[in-house]
């Protein structure tokens, strides 16, 4: 990393950081969805369905506009079989099949309204370690955000904090990643390979604050000798899927040109990372992300002081060993 000169303060563009933004939501989308296939057995389409589905019903619904106060806002509302095939652009009866699903399990239910997640399931032991994990990568997102100066919403510490308002914000990032990207891939399980192997490969300068600001713009792509190439067999294991599953996507991959093969490992390749859609998608996503962000000022979340705001505590980043 000797070739990098760090720029001054005054040379830094605090408003235009996006490929910096996008290396630090890697690591939030990769640890939120590490856990989360945990719960849901290596069903990535089932986890996404039951994150959306609580999204739009109950508590979680209510708390969307950034107010906590939940209780006083009347019967939520739930979401169509319909709604959620098209929100998500899946096909019907796969979408059916998944509720069906979920509502044998005991963690949905049908009603006259639509889909929900009854309040009672939000109390299960697995699902409440589960949202509160995804509220707390959030949270380490907005520390790495201050830690590296990049714009934040001013604070309200006039208004209290609920931190299921910043699961539901959490729920909105994950799934704007999967809006904007997810159309390039065959399925989301191969936009989830690839955002791990992004994340991989760049984890030995991410929290580099030196080197991730000089390459903090979408301009600025790190070199191919600066990532880490990481075998598949790493990828399957910090993700808990099999690796046959995980071999014979990342085969495909490779194939499509995605991703590049190296004497130690996976890179995802240049073109990938520099694709002229997929770079105009990333700006997208992130400037609806920092729309999500003020959303989520008007809860109360701390900008000024993270930390105060778990509701554990920071969790680790993934490990790729």
């Amino acid at each position: 990393m000797s070739d990098v000169r760090p720029l001054s303060a005054s040379q830094l563009p605090r408003y235009n950081r996006g490929r910096l933004l996008v290396r630090l939501l890697a690591e939030m989308q990769t640890s939120a969805t590490a856990y989360g296939l945990r719960v849901f057995d290596g069903d990535l389409d089932r986890a996404i369905l039951f994150m959306v589905i609580a999204r739009h019903s109950g508590t979680l619904f209510q708390l969307s506009d950034g107010h906590a106060g939940a209780g006083e806002r009347g019967t939520a509302k739930g979401i169509s079989i319909n709604a959620l095939a098209a929100s998500l652009s899946r096909p019907f009866e796969t979408v059916r099949r998944h509720v069906k699903g979920l509502t044998g399990a005991g963690l949905c239910l049908r009603t006259a309204a639509g889909v929900i997640v009854p309040a009672d399931v939000h109390d299960r032991p697995d699902i409440a370690a589960l949202f509160r994990m995804h509220h707390d990568v959030l949270v380490r997102l907005m520390e790495d955000m201050v830690w590296f100066d990049m714009p934040l919403p001013e604070t309200r510490p006039q208004v209290a904090y609920d931190w299921r308002t910043g699961l539901v914000a959490a729920h909105d990032i994950l799934l704007t990643g999967l809006e904007f990207h997810a159309p390039r891939y065959s399925c989301w399980l191969d936009l989830l390979i690839v955002t791990t192997i992004m994340c991989a490969n760049a984890r030995p300068f991410t929290y580099d604050r030196k080197v991730s600001l000089h390459y903090s713009d979408f301009n600025r792509l790190p070199s191919e000798s600066m990532r880490a190439p990481v075998p598949a067999s790493v990828v399957a294991r910090a993700l808990g899927l099999p690796a046959s599953t995980t071999q014979r996507r990342v085969n495909l991959l490779l194939e499509a040109g995605a991703l590049i093969r190296k004497s130690n490992g996976l890179l995802v390749s240049e073109p990938t990372l520099n694709d002229g859609r997929a770079v105009e998608d990333s700006r997208a996503s992130t400037d609806h992300t920092r729309q999500i962000f003020a959303r989520l000022a008007t809860g109360g979340f701390r900008f000024d002081q993270p930390a105060l705001c778990y509701a554990d505590s920071r969790p680790e980043l993934t490990v790729f060993a």
